[in-house]
């Protein structure tokens, strides 16, 4: 039955209703119940006053660890020997980009050891102009002047092509990439002396390294010497050669390197500042 086919009032065919008089017994266990209805009202209505506790959390699992990281899990791939990695490396890569100059550079052999190598380089401020000779720009550098002269914008040019096949890959997955492949860029790390290192700490190093380059607030002056070029600021000349190095690509490279860089970091969760 519906409830609002309840009837409204007693049946018709009701019985007798009970005597007026109750014993005192009953009088007391009615009011015994009436006291108990309205003490369970009021309990009731002070626990909807009552502020709401927040939920407890569950309690974590071993799988749990993870939870709050972005840094991408590794795939399963059978990894060959890090001697034997190029082919695999310039499967995964080339799947990311087809920029030319990076196809440049997977041309080459011994790609995860160049890339190591490069990477630690840098964390040490020097400029890996061995492993990554084939990315050289063909034009030399050119100032404003003869023997003392600003940077000719000409020749912030030059590093155009390899900013531009860096950042054509998303830093995520580069991300994705590297920790597939990461059991073997930490074997090759530790063939260079870093005996069950962690590649990731050369790579915080070196972005440190080119994030700490000082911006600076003209264009720099160059010195010609007689085999090289040098700043006339002495801030500028007291930087290590990668920074140096970092400083000829121009303010606008620089930023996007910087933002690649960051974004890279980030997907990783690397630790930064």
């Amino acid at each position: 039955m519906a409830y609002d086919d309840l009837p409204l009032g007693p049946p018709l065919s009701a019985p007798p209703p009970p005597p007026r008089r109750a014993s005192a017994a009953s009088r007391w266990i009615v009011a015994i119940a009436a006291v108990l209805a309205v003490g369970g009202a009021l309990y009731f209505w002070w626990l909807t006053r009552m502020p709401a506790r927040p939920a407890s959390p569950a309690p974590t699992t071993a799988t749990d660890v993870a939870v709050g990281t972005v840094r991408p899990s590794r795939q399963p791939i059978e990894l060959p020997a890090l001697a034997a990695s190029d082919a695999l490396v310039r499967e995964l890569v080339s799947t990311l980009s087809r920029h030319p100059q990076l196809a440049r550079f997977l041309a080459t052999d011994g790609l995860i050891s160049a890339a190591v190598l490069t990477v630690e380089q840098i964390g040490d401020g020097k400029t890996p102009a061995v492993p990554l000779k084939v990315l050289r720009p063909p034009m030399r550098l050119m100032i404003m002047g003869t023997d003392t002269g600003r940077i000719d914008p000409a020749s912030y040019v030059r590093w155009e092509a390899d900013v531009a096949a860096l950042t054509s890959v998303r830093p995520t997955e580069a991300a994705q990439v590297y920790v597939n492949l990461k059991p073997l860029f930490d074997e090759a790390y530790g063939e260079l002396g870093h005996a069950n290192g962690d590649f990731d700490a050369a790579l915080v190093r070196a972005i440190r390294m080119l994030s700490d380059t000082p911006e600076p607030a003209e264009e720099p002056v160059l010195m010609r010497r007689p085999a090289y070029f040098e700043h006339s600021d002495a801030t500028l000349r007291s930087l290590r050669p990668v920074q140096k190095q970092f400083l000829l690509f121009g303010p606008d490279r620089r930023a996007r390197l910087r933002t690649w860089l960051a974004g890279f970091a980030a997907a990783l969760d690397l630790p930064r500042g």
